[in-house]
């Protein structure tokens, strides 16, 4: 996932930030820190692609449940590979990415077990969840369909009231018959296709938010884990998170031969992200955490050591001191990124 020589979605202060660091990197071998930019003064021009990583990531407090919002930029470590890299940005609070928030549901269609249907009705008892959102973050809703559909209904709105309004019109029953092979077959590949246009979305924004993807589904879903992956790599290459909640009453195993069962649990792992089980009245709340935890996290920066396209292993720890005064506190992030120099091809 990343834009111009960027790996992630950038705010404009930490565009300036990537600009000084191409700009020193080609003056200097040495620290980035204690070299004075007039050192090359009379060094020939360079032209230096570089990207920024940014890693959002969460803290919680595995007594209370809360986040921790008193750590520091010296409070972490940041591995890729293994190997410790320098932290080059950090923000954190007011001075975080705004976040797109997408609701996220299948068409209401006949024969599909496990879907969206159980939010029929019920999409009212979200709005209150919509007040914990932030002056600039903003809301979108897409649907997917079995027969070949998929279109984002809403796009992203600071209105607090039209996304509830979108997400009722885009679960009433549809005709369409799905459940069969075939339609199965024709649902994955439209899934595929629904969150590249999310991404791609956010792409074209300016300034780039963070993309959130809640899917209101139980998940009862499958995909191809090669294409899936592709899906996930989409998301590795640039940022985005994807949670999800489901009634409660709705869980059940699924097993399927030869492709990833529970794909939207499956993401949400692969992007940091979490999948809640909530009844009816539990909607908001299980929202209401979502939104706390985008809120309260921590953005950390680095450029990477190699731009080869690949996925590599990346971990966040706070360090000795930091954990021995919050011992209870879990981080979550995404396990792994892609380092890319160039928008993907399908987001243009």
């Amino acid at each position: 996932m990343g834009i111009l020589d960027k790996v992630g979605f950038m705010k404009p202060n930490v565009a300036r930030r990537v600009a000084s660091i191409c700009f020193l990197a080609a003056c200097t071998l040495f620290s980035i820190e204690s070299q004075p930019p007039s050192a090359c003064a009379q060094a020939p021009a360079i032209r230096v692609q570089s990207s920024l990583v940014l890693v959002d990531v969460v803290s919680q407090d595995l007594k209370s449940g809360l986040s921790v919002r008193d750590f520091k930029k010296e409070d972490f470590h940041v591995f890729d590979n293994r190997h410790e890299v320098r932290i080059a940005t950090f923000d954190a609070g007011a001075d975080i990415r705004p976040i797109t928030l997408w609701l996220v549901v299948i068409c209401n269609e006949g024969g599909v077990v496990g879907g969206s249907a159980e939010f029929v009705g019920k999409e009212s008892l979200f709005r209150s969840a919509m007040d914990h959102l932030e002056k600039h973050d903003t809301v979108g809703v897409a649907h997917w369909c079995d027969n070949g559909e998929t279109q984002l209904d809403l796009l992203p709105t600071e209105d607090r009231d039209r996304p509830i309004g979108a997400l009722a019109e885009t679960l009433r029953p549809i005709s369409f018959r799905g459940g069969t092979d075939a339609s199965d077959q024709v649902g994955e590949e439209t899934f595929r296709e629904m969150i590249r246009l999310i991404i791609h979305d956010a792409y074209q924004r300016n300034p780039k938010p963070l993309p959130v993807i809640v899917f209101l589904h139980g998940d009862h879903t499958g995909q191809p884990r090669q294409e899936l992956d592709k899906v996930i790599d989409d998301f590795l290459e640039t940022s985005g998170i994807v949670f999800g909640i489901r009634d409660d009453q709705s869980a059940g195993l699924l097993f399927l031969i030869g492709e990833q069962a529970k794909i939207l649990h499956y993401m949400a792992k692969h992007t940091g992200g979490q999948y809640f089980s909530a009844p009816p009245s539990g909607y908001a709340a299980a929202l209401e955490v979502v939104l706390t935890q985008l809120h309260s996290r921590y953005e950390l920066g680095f450029i990477p050591p190699a731009i080869d396209g690949k996925r590599h292993e990346l971990k966040v720890e706070l360090t000795k001191e930091a954990k021995a005064e919050h011992k209870r506190v879990r981080l979550r992030f995404r396990p792994e990124y892609i380092p890319v120099r160039e928008e993907p091809e399908w987001a243009h």
